[in-house]
């Protein structure tokens, strides 16, 4: 007698794809360069019609402090009030805001040797993003 699987023979079935596959470009199973990755991810949603957040495979929950989440929605109020109706291309949200603050970091040389608390990180993110601006 075989027993059954309590989550069944796909127990993911019910996740949706984020990124449409076409018969025209098939994704590269082999394709590990995150940053070729998300050119391609942010050309084919602007290609295909989906959603751009729809484009991205991870969703994460991130532990604000009052005053980051004031800072991230101000800076999303101001972005999306300063442009003109030639630079509306897409919405601007604090999901975007975050993502390109990382973007931008991974271009920085960050030492991290004993860093031993968050102050400490942010310091040397500091170090970094003035190492760059001077």
């Amino acid at each position: 007698m075989s027993r059954r699987k309590a989550l069944g023979a796909d127990p993911l079935s019910w996740i949706k794809p984020t990124v449409q596959v076409d018969d025209k470009n098939p994704l590269k199973e082999n394709e590990l360069d995150t940053r070729t990755a998300s050119a391609e991810r942010v050309q084919a949603s602007k290609n295909s019609r989906v959603p751009k957040f729809q484009t991205y495979e991870i969703k994460l929950t991130l532990r604000l402090g009052e005053d980051q989440l004031e800072f991230l929605s101000r800076l999303e109020r101001e972005i999306m009030k300063k442009r003109s109706p030639a630079n509306r291309k897409e919405r601007i949200t604090k999901n975007s805001i975050l993502r390109a603050m990382i973007n931008a970091a991974r271009n920085f040389d960050i030492d991290t040797s004993e860093i031993g608390d968050e102050m400490e990180l942010i310091n040397r993110f500091r170090q970094c993003f003035n190492s760059k601006r001077g």
